[in-house]
């Protein structure tokens, strides 16, 4: 389908559309994002959220183990209500939808220690947007995330475009982190 075509899509069509794309991530391009995202994160101080995946995520544990499970901090999506983090090392439960999960009961992180949130979405684009799976989970987590924490979204770069809609309430992220390494959007920080 031609560019322009694709920049009238709804966020509707672009998950119908994308859904069956995303297929389950090569061995060797998740082991080079997660070296991207060591080398760019290795310095940095604070604790680092991310997702544990479903089937078709790319898998960011070999990151945990390589910079310490300490480091870092997960989420817990509740029968109701707003994702909250845990510690990562904390005891997993496997979710209805196929992700591990800290059990119910884990001790509770603040959000003001997150210095950098790992995204995943089923697509990006150039500008940070993300295209979600259509629950809203991470739509109400990222406002709740310090200003100065950094939002990178994981994914491919197959799965980056030009432009994804997008709409008042949505967060951009300030990097991106693919197989060809993390960069960070115009007008973010580095």
């Amino acid at each position: 389908m031609a560019a322009d075509s694709h920049a009238k899509l709804t966020k509707d069509q672009w998950r119908t559309k994308l859904r069956p794309l995303r297929t389950e991530v090569e061995s060797s391009v998740e082991s080079e994002v997660v070296a991207r995202l060591a080398t760019f994160l290795e310095a940095k101080p604070g604790l680092f959220l991310f997702y544990r995946p479903m089937p078709h995520e790319l898998n960011l544990d070999d990151l945990a183990e390589m910079l310490g499970w300490q480091k870092f901090v997960t989420t817990r999506t509740p029968r109701s209500g707003s994702l909250t983090v845990h510690p990562a090392a904390s005891p997993t439960e496997r979710h209805k939808f196929g992700f591990q999960q800290p059990v119910q009961g884990s001790p509770l992180v603040e959000l003001a220690e997150v210095a950098v949130a790992l995204v995943p979405a089923l697509a990006f684009d150039r500008n940070g947007t993300r295209l979600g799976h259509g629950a809203g989970y991470f739509d109400q987590l990222l406002p709740r995330l310090p200003g100065e924490c950094l939002r990178i979204g994981v994914t491919e770069e197959a799965f980056i475009f030009d432009e994804l809609p997008s709409e008042a309430h949505d967060i951009s992220m300030t990097h991106l982190a693919t197989e060809s390494g993390v960069r960070a959007i115009a007008g973010s920080d580095p």
